[in-house]
């Protein structure tokens, strides 16, 4: 992987672990579940294979994977946090799917040799060096190793007509990973970190969109807010009293609702896919 020591990666996550974080990252799942499936089996997954999905949080593409490779494969789930593999293994058993949940990074980890595939999904962005990244986990994996990972591109979440709270409040979660070294558009950045790791990888980008009577998402944004509010304030991108995290989600409906008919643009989806040589 990068140079991260185990507990640096922890500290990479700024979105913190904390049970509304937990709660968070199932409202993402939901939002994004069908376009993540889209995009595993666009890549190669399919019944039988053995997977890793490193930094699986809640469990989301560690259940949506078990689901495509059925009983015949294998599926495990890589997180240093304890209190979202608890989460994954009690979604894991209400689904009724064998699914292995593993505390740890890919530093402790030593990747077994039977994996066909490897997968993350919102992972990268977390990092400094994802290149870096990339090639330290290709150097580890035999030949022929898919290596598949989704990730999105904040600033591409919009209304048109023009919704300027939504775009506010978009452009503050952008530029918390700006400002703290991160890669706020990491979808359009795959390209140039799969080439850092010598893979040439296909890739598709998809795109949610919703529209004034369906503002479900809004809560992903109100809740990814809320997680990075230290954050914003830490770097000088906007106060508490500034953001309003209590009323937010309402303020959005209405700008929603009172408008003009808006279509709402969610953050584009990127995957990349590759096998090693």
């Amino acid at each position: 992987m990068s140079n991260l020591q185990p507990q640096a990666q922890e500290q990479a996550y700024i979105l913190g672990h904390s049970e509304r974080e937990l709660v968070r990252l199932e409202r993402q799942a939901a939002l994004f579940a069908d376009l993540t499936r889209d995009i595993l089996v666009r890549a190669g997954l399919k019944k039988g294979m053995r997977v890793l999905d490193v930094g699986c949080g809640v469990g989301d593409v560690s259940l949506i994977a078990a689901d495509i490779v059925g009983p015949e494969g294998a599926v495990v789930g890589l997180d240093p946090s304890q209190a979202a593999l608890s989460v994954a293994r009690a979604r894991a058993q209400v689904k009724g799917l064998d699914v292995s949940f593993v505390s740890g990074t890919l530093e402790t980890m030593e990747i077994p040799d039977d994996i066909d595939a490897v997968t993350g999904r919102f992972l990268l962005l977390h990092m400094t060096d994802p290149g870096a990244t990339l090639a330290g986990l290709a150097n580890r994996l035999k030949p022929g190793t898919l290596v598949s990972f989704i990730e999105f591109d904040i600033s591409t979440s919009y209304a048109q007509p023009a919704l300027p709270l939504l775009h506010q409040s978009i452009e503050r979660i952008s530029e918390v990973y700006r400002r703290s070294g991160r890669t706020a558009d990491m979808g359009a950045a795959l390209y140039p970190a799969y080439r850092t790791a010598g893979l040439t990888p296909e890739m598709i980008g998809l795109t949610r969109i919703s529209n004034d009577q369906d503002v479900g998402g809004f809560a992903f944004i109100v809740e990814s807010t809320r997680s990075l509010m230290s954050a914003m304030e830490a770097l000088g991108i906007a106060s508490a009293a500034e953001i309003e995290i209590d009323t937010l989600h309402e303020r959005l409906i209405n700008e929603a609702q009172a408008g003009d008919d808006p279509s709402i643009f969610y953050p584009r989806l990127v995957g990349a896919w590759a096998r090693v040589s």
